[in-house]
């Protein structure tokens, strides 16, 4: 590698500069520049400049950060000439597809999604990962294209793999090394607005940069460093000019870029209007591509980027818009999306191109906002984009929505192929061959199987097209495109019988994407070789029946000869060896073979769907699988995976199987006992036990086939001997032994299968008996039953059966009677029963035993062996599958009793050398063995008897040998210390060991404590315990040391127990072990087992009556010791073959039966060829007959599976409903904020229309102001907004909605009442209190109605009395409340209405406002107002009063003036008044306000003035003089309610009006200060607090004044 790189390198300016690995081609992950290195001739000839850039870290240390490819390209280049360049110096190929990313650096808006960016991120890379793919950007290091940088720096830093040693790199298959396409991202840049530009200009060899990041109001950019290449543009600073030649460049991509791709031609079209056109030539098998599709993505941007879309579409290039992201983006979604939905001209003219101003001022304010021009034509650019996204049938514009829930940016490429597919128009000729194969290889390396079928195959669904062998390559090989391969299975686009050969079963296993599992485990684990060495596998391995592959299978399958590489490549060149419908359904068996060795789950079940055998394959593959798991894989992990596909292949087999039974009872049976010649003639039933699938051999339909097995051609009926039932092994006794009765009570079903099936079918219209017998009167009913369980009726029955049997020969009945394997179980059981019987009694026979009986036992036992023997022999050529070990191993047990018979039971009756109880034993042995065997030949048939023994079975072998473990532990250890504290003396020989195990062993069925005191006779030998003793007595192994002791004495003190605390403590501690922890441990065991197996011991059973059926099917008609007749006569049938054998080669001589021999030949021909006929039909209805049932498999998994999803889809659905309804609660609460606010706008606009009416009415005036209050039936200023002083909104009251009466049922106004506090200090005692808080308060503490009326009472103000004036005491004072209205209706005193919180409502109706407000009173508040006019004059008159006066005139009326006052609190005028506050006369109020705030004086008024009082008051003031003209007027204009804004709901305003006029003038001048501020001309421009312009209009009208 290091020579060809050097030798690669010498012809290049820049030798030392090693790309970065990610940029390295397919099949070399690790090495240079590779195919991309650069070639200087072709940049003279170009006249280009370029090299490499090398980004790095920092310039001064030279770290490099990455590298890539650029090109300088003058101003007036021509597209052509980059696209030469690109093709010989860079060595870029035609790529699959090009994605144009069309996005703004300057009008960038920052995502702020963060999981959006990573979905756009994700998307990008998933579809160049995928296929080969140019990225077109602008190359700036900013925005958009940094995103897209940012996650190409993340997928090379994730390509990157260790360097290999190079020991690995001789195992390593370097195809395999990288299989991902290279990432190509290419960047269009202007150089003269790049930082670094002189840096390249300048430049020799290649370009170190280093980015230092953008500033901000800089006009220079930076390369963005993770692009592989770069188109630099020189001498352009408008960037409308670089994106008019990336246009051309984009227009020069759309044909091939340096060799153009080929595909090979399809040419078994079925179509012929798709070859019109350009057509191909027949001798041309490969196409050259001439156009490269390409994809423009618009991602915010901003008016270039407007531009760029429109040129795309004018060159019908299809762009994706991603809606959501903002700025040019969004604005042409939504022209788009408005077209769409409202495309007339006067909505574009109405609501679009108003809209798309006010968006463009909005979104580029700095580009329109003085150029009227520019942003018009921006707008008709934008118009233009969305007119043009439609031609005809053709759609150039797909919006991608990204502001919802729905958006989906990790499926990127599935938008981009869709653009692409709907731009596209319906191709014929060449250009149909090539745009079929480009999109359909797009789609499969995108893996966007739902585009395929939706875009490509249904747009020419009315042709058959087959699609090449290199598609349906990448189909199976490459991971998860399993769809694929079902789509182009299902739409026939192949015939894989001519696909598959063997050199392409050998590529396929030799291209796996993933071969872990087949080296780790197939060619490692069951084919014992090494993997390294052995992959990439040879041809070897697939060729001749005997091959690796076959090898493989067999061991998995026990199946020989499953693959035919010479039937595959004879098939496949046409040459059928068998004809063309088995050579599909042999080479799809293969290929499932392959899929399953490899272990592909997904993509083994796709096939399997297609296989004739469906069934059967699915058993197979479980086998495969679970064979493989359970011998070869080593990986816990993998090990799991392949159990769990390989249960639910078995699964699948039992659906089916259900499936059947439950459509066809027949249909199930006959595909039960069908032989399958792909499958060494196996039946389902015998596959299903070789792969151990117990669910399905326990299925059912199964039981009745092997039932049906058992009974073999045999049919006992039921008989009833009254109230007994005749047992069916008594029926067949008597038939076997007397013969006769087998025709009263068998008969035989020996009818053809074709018959057979004919009966079965037309059996459904026969009526049953049963319901016969139901539509008959009850009482012959009754009688019927009589007659049926008589005697008579009975013995009746049984001739009619013997007449049937009648129709079968004799001979032929006594066949099936004797090899049915139900007769030979119940023969075999009563002779074995027998055998025990003698066997017996020859044990039992005293002393040596009878000789004669001895012979008749071993040569029965030797009768056996030989059975055993044979049916062995027998089954393993028949039934390889079946496991023989057991068996084996029996025949070795029972040789080796018969000869251990032979040598010691028979052989001493004439050579006496052993001794009869040795015999004794060795029979006993021998006897217990063979009842024991019993148990697993003859119970393990019974249905109650068979299911109990496999739950011993699993407690011995599980639970007992487990326990056993732990026990002898304990029994060794408890036995050895038992022994030596109760016996310390006792010889060390095997009788003591013996005695020491034995009594261990026996502690769990008795109790022996005996010795545990000891012994009174021999206990005074352990008085003396001392070592000395020890030493003198201890016995030696192998003898005894001298001692004084005698040998009588030694011995019974050897067998003397020693009794001890310490024997008692290990005794106790072995008993409480063994018998309450060990027993209840073996209870438990066995309690847990029998639970867990319960539920499946019935299955077991169920799989084991194969195994019994087999056994006894293979069995002889006579048993043991009447086998050996039927060895005679199978002795005598082989000389007979052999005889025959012989006597058929007279067909080879000239003469003799060669002519009938031939002529029996061809009428075996013509017989052979009509039934293979009628099986191929056959074969057809029972593909189509599964292929439907597995088409009912497949929705009920997927109904399943919908099932098993649905609580999480339910869960993701809950999720996106509740994102919407919070962003639908968010918009809700803003449409009913706008809905309240235009709500409350359109009440404002209506109170300000009624009080505009309020106003009319009032400058039309009234004349008389009583008559004008009365008259007025709502009030207008006690409803104005805000209140007074406040900033508090009263509720809306309309006019119609004044009155009490009128019901008001939304009313809800706002409560307000001014604290005490807050008044006058003088006047606070004086203040009602709050008694809605009061009331309030009291509730909160549960007073009753009494209670509040005394609760906290510091003044009589606090129990108020309505409607009446009162006299109260508060603080000592006498003060007088009046709360009686001065309101007066029909000349009557008015008495306002009390509400339910016993408060007063205001006669004159609703105000928007309750509480007590500004007012000091609840109820009426009464107070005295007083118009105090003069005549206006022009000038002031001096000398005395009886001069005449120059009045103002104006329309002949002359003008009133009128003192006034301002209001601390809200600044408005208002006329002198006094309040009623009850501590004085409110004409005293009025003088005292008058002396404090008109004339700036001291009050000096007395406290209770009267009317009179008030007159006089005021009359100082006047000039005096006998002139009728001279002097003070007075008179009350008005007395009741006033509409003040003060007023509420329960308190209110009502004054006293006086007019006091000076008619002659007064002397008010030379006391009032600021008089010009006091005195105010009585008009309609002046604006009086409330509505007291109205008073003082009255007044003026009283005095015939100006107004």
């Amino acid at each position: 590698m290091a020579s060809q790189n050097s030798d690669s390198n010498d012809n290049l300016d820049y030798p030392e500069v090693a790309i970065d690995p990610v940029y390295a081609t397919v099949t070399s992950n690790v090495s240079g520049f590779s195919t991309d290195s650069l070639d200087p001739s072709w940049m003279e000839d170009l006249g280009f400049s370029g090299g490499v850039i090398q980004f790095v870290y920092d310039e001064a240390s030279g770290q490099k950060a990455n590298a890539g490819l650029y090109v300088s390209v003058p101003e007036a280049a021509d597209a052509d000439d980059v696209a030469t360049y690109m093709a010989k110096v860079w060595k870029k190929r035609t790529p699959n597809i090009i994605l144009s990313l069309i996005t703004s650096n300057r009008h960038y808006k920052h995502w702020k999604d963060q999981d959006l960016v990573h979905d756009f991120q994700t998307g990008i890379i998933t579809a160049a990962n995928t296929t080969e793919m140019w990225i077109l950007t602008n190359g700036f290091d900013g925005g958009i294209t940094k995103i897209l940088g940012d996650a190409f720096k993340d997928e090379k830093q994730r390509r990157k793999i260790p360097s290999l040693t190079k020991m690995s790199m001789k195992f390593v298959n370097k195809q395999k090394q990288e299989n991902l396409p290279k990432l190509t991202v290419i960047g269009v840049v202007p150089k003269s607005l790049l930082s670094y530009n002189s840096k390249i200009d300048s430049a020799v060899g290649p370009v170190n940069i280093q980015n230092k990041g953008q500033k901000p109001l800089s006009d220079k950019q930076e390369l963005n460093s993770d692009h592989t290449h770069y188109i630099m543009m020189e001498g352009v600073t408008d960037l409308r000019e670089l994106e008019n030649f990336r246009i051309k460049l984009e227009e020069r991509f759309l044909t091939p870029v340096g060799r153009p791709k080929r595909y090979r031609k399809i040419t078994n079209l079925s179509d012929s209007v798709l070859n019109v056109g350009e057509s191909v030539p027949d001798d041309l098998q490969i196409i050259s591509s001439t156009c490269t599709p390409m994809v423009g993505l618009l991602v915010q941007g901003g008016p270039l980027e407007m531009d760029h879309v429109a040129e795309l579409l004018k060159r019908n290039v299809p762009v994706v818009v991603m809606k959501g992201t903002g700025l040019a983006a969004d604005l042409i979604s939504f022209a788009y999306l408005e077209l769409q939905e409202r495309p007339h001209a006067e909505h574009i003219e109405s609501y679009v191109k108003p809209e798309l101003i006010k968006k463009l001022m909005k979104y580029f304010p700095a580009e329109f906002l003085e150029d009227e021009i520019a942003r018009n034509r921006c707008r008709d650019k934008i118009l233009e984009c969305a007119q043009n996204a439609h031609q005809g049938e053709q759609k150039f514009l797909t919006i991608l929505p990204t502001d919802g829930v729905s958006s989906d940016l990790k499926n990127l490429d599935k938008y981009l192929l869709l653009a692409l597919f709907k731009s596209q128009a319906l191709k014929r000729g060449r250009k149909f061959q090539e745009q079929f194969q480009c999109d359909l290889k797009l789609t499969l390396d995108w893996n966007r199987c739902d585009l395929a079928v939706s875009q490509i195959f249904q747009k020419y669904d009315w042709a058959r097209i087959k699609i090449t062998h290199e598609l349906f390559d990448r189909a199976l090989l490459k991971k998860g495109r399993e769809e694929f391969v079902d789509l182009f299975l299902q739409r026939d686009a192949i015939q894989v019988h001519k696909y598959l050969n063997h050199r392409k079963l050998l590529y396929l296993f030799n291209n796996l994407e993933n071969e872990e599992f087949f080296l780790k485990v197939c060619l490692d684990g069951a084919l014992a070789k090494a993997s390294f060495s052995a992959y990439p596998v040879d041809k070897d391995f697939v060729i001749g029946d005997d091959c690796d592959f076959n090898r493989l299978l067999y061991r998995v399958t026990y199946l020989q000869h499953l693959v035919s590489s010479y039937e595959l490549s004879m098939n496949a060149v046409g040459s059928y060896v068998t004809d063309q419908e088995v050579a599909e359904r042999r080479a799809i068996n293969t290929l499932v073979f392959w899929a399953a060795i490899t272990f592909n789950a997904e993509l083994t079940k796709v096939l399997w769907k297609r296989t004739e055998d469906p069934m059967v394959m699915a058993l197979i593959v479980s086998m495969i699988w679970n064979n493989l798991s359970k011998n070869w894989c080593r990986d816990l992990d993998t090990k799991r995976k392949v159990r769990e596909s390989a249960i639910d292949f078995g699964k699948m087999a039992v659906k089916l199987l259900d499936l059947a039974y439950k459509d066809s009872s027949v249909i199930a049976i006959n595909a039960l006992g069908k032989k399958l010649p792909d499958f060494n003639d196996k039946t389902v039933i015998e596959i299903a036990h070789i792969a151990r699938n117990k669910f399905f051999i326990a299925h059912t339909i199964c039981q009745k086939w092997l039932d049906k097995r058992w009974n073999g051609k045999l049919q006992i009926r039921e008989l009833e001997l009254g109230p007994f039932k005749v047992a069916d092994w008594l029926m067949l006794y008597l038939s076997v032994f007397l013969v006769f009765p087998m025709f009263l009570w068998i008969t035989y079903d020996v009818k053809s299968d074709a018959k057979d099936e004919s009966n079965l079918d037309d059996s459904d219209d026969e009526m049953p008996s049963d319901e016969a017998a139901m539509l008959q009167p009850s009482s012959l009913q009754g009688e019927k039953w009589q007659k049926r369980h008589s005697v008579k009726y009975q013995m009746r029955n049984m001739l009619s059966y013997g007449r049937q049997n009648l129709k079968v020969p004799v001979q032929m009945q006594f066949y099936y009677l004797y090899s049915a394997p139900i007769t030979k179980f119940w023969i075999s059981q009563l002779f074995y029963i027998l055998y025990l019987t003698i066997f017996s009694l020859a044990v039992l026979f005293p002393s040596c035993g009878n000789l004669h009986m001895d012979f008749v036992v071993f040569g029965w036992t030797l009768l056996i062996w030989v059975e055993l023997v044979r049916g062995v022999i027998a089954k393993k050529k028949k039934y390889q599958e079946i496991n023989l070990f057991w068996a084996k191993m029996e025949i070795v047990v029972i040789g080796l009793f018969l000869l251990a018979f032979c040598l010691v039971r028979i052989v001493p009756h004439f050579v006496s050398y052993i001794d009869y109880m040795t015999t004794k034993f060795v029979m006993s042995m021998g006897l217990l063995y063979f009842y024991y065997r019993t148990l697993q030949v003859f119970l393990p048939i019974s249905p109650v008897l068979g299911p109990m023994l496999i739950n011993i079975r699993r407690m011995i072998k599980k639970d007992f040998l487990t326990w056993m473990r732990m026990f002898l532990i304990i029994m060794v250890s408890g036995g050895v210390t038992i022994h030596a504290v109760l016996y310390p003396n006792y010889p060390f020989t095997l009788q003591g060991i013996k005695m020491a195990l034995t009594r261990a062993f026996f502690a769990m069925f008795i109790t022996q404590i005996g010795d545990l005191e000891g012994n009174e006779s021999c206990s005074d030998l352990y008085k003396n315990t001392s070592l000395s003793h020890c030493r003198a007595t201890s016995p030696d192994i192998f003898g005894k040391n001298a001692s004084s002791m005698t040998t009588d004495d030694v011995t019974s003190f050897d067998t003397c127990p020693y009794s001890s605390m310490g024997g008692y403590l290990v005794v106790m501690q072995y008993f409480v072990i063994t018998k309450l922890v060990m027993i209840t441990l073996l209870y438990a065991l066995f309690s847990a087992t029998t639970a867990k197996v319960r539920g499946e011991s019935e299955e077991i059973w169920k799989f084991q009556k194969y195994s019994l059926i087999v056994d006894f099917e293979e069995r002889l008609r006579l048993p043991p010791p009447f086998s050996f007749i039927s060895y005679l006569c199978m002795m005598s049938a082989s000389l007979y073959r052999c005889f025959h054998t012989c006597c058929t080669h007279c067909c080879r001589r000239p003469r003799g039966c060669c002519r009938c021999t031939c002529r029996k030949k061809k009428m075996r021909t013509e017989k052979d060829s009509s039934k293979l006929r009628v099986l191929k039909v056959r074969r057809t209805e029972d593909y189509n007959y599964w292929r439907n049932s597995i088409k009912d498999l497949m929705e009920m998994e997927e109904q399943e599976k919908a099932d098993k999803e649905r609580p999480k889809t339910q869960s993701k659905s809950i999720g996106v409903l509740m994102s919407q309804m919070e962003k639908q609660k968010h918009f809700n609460g803003k449409l009913t904020e706008q809905m309240a606010r235009l709500e409350r706008n359109i009440t404002t606009c209506n109170l300000a229309l009624e009080q505009i009416k309020h106003l009319l009415d009032k400058q039309q005036g009234q004349k008389n102001l009583t008559v004008a209050m009365k008259r007025a039936v709502v009030h207008v200023s006690s409803r104005q907004s805000p209140y007074p002083g406040t900033k508090i909104q009263r509720f809306p009251v309309f006019d119609k909605h004044v009155a009490w009466e009128v019901p008001y049922l939304g009313y809800d106004p706002v409560v307000y009442t001014c604290p005490v506090e807050e008044f006058v200090d003088a006047i606070q005692s004086l203040v009602d209190p709050d008694f809605l808080k009061i009331s309030r308060s009291a509730e909160d503490k549960l007073l009753s109605r009494e209670d509040i009326r005394t609760y906290q009472q510091p003044s009589a103000l606090y129990n108020p009395m309505w409607n009446v004036a009162a006299t109260l005491k508060i603080n000592n004072a006498v003060v007088e409340i009046n709360r009686a209205s001065w309101i007066t209706q029909n000349s009557t005193a008015c008495r306002y209405s009390i509400d339910k919180t016993n408060l007063p409502l205001n006669p004159m109706g609703r105000t928007g406002i309750r509480g007590r407000g500004k007012l000091w009173r609840w109820g009426p508040n009464h107070s005295v107002l007083v118009v105090l006019s003069r005549w206006k004059e022009k000038y002031k008159q001096g000398g005395d009063e009886s001069s005449e006066r120059d009045y103002i005139v104006i329309e002949g009326k002359r003008v009133l003036e009128m003192i006034v006052i301002q209001r601390l609190d809200t600044g408005e005028f208002t006329l002198p008044g006094g309040n009623d506050y009850g501590n004085m006369s409110m004409y005293s109020a009025l003088c005292k306000r008058f002396q404090q705030f008109v004339l700036d004086q001291e009050t000096t008024a007395k406290e209770n003035m009267s009317e009179q009082d008030m007159i006089s008051f005021f009359s100082k003031y006047s000039v005096p003089g006998p002139s009728p003209n001279t002097g003070l007027t007075s008179g009350v204009i008005y007395k009741g309610y006033i509409d003040d804004p003060s007023n509420t709901d329960n308190a209110w305003r009502e004054a006293e009006v006086w007019n006091l006029h000076y008619r002659g003038g007064s002397i008010l001048d030379d006391i009032v200060k600021e008089k010009e501020k006091k005195w105010k001309e009585a008009s309609s421009y002046t604006k009086l607090y409330g509505n007291q312009d109205m008073i003082v209009k009255e007044a003026a009208l009283l005095h015939g004044a100006y107004y």
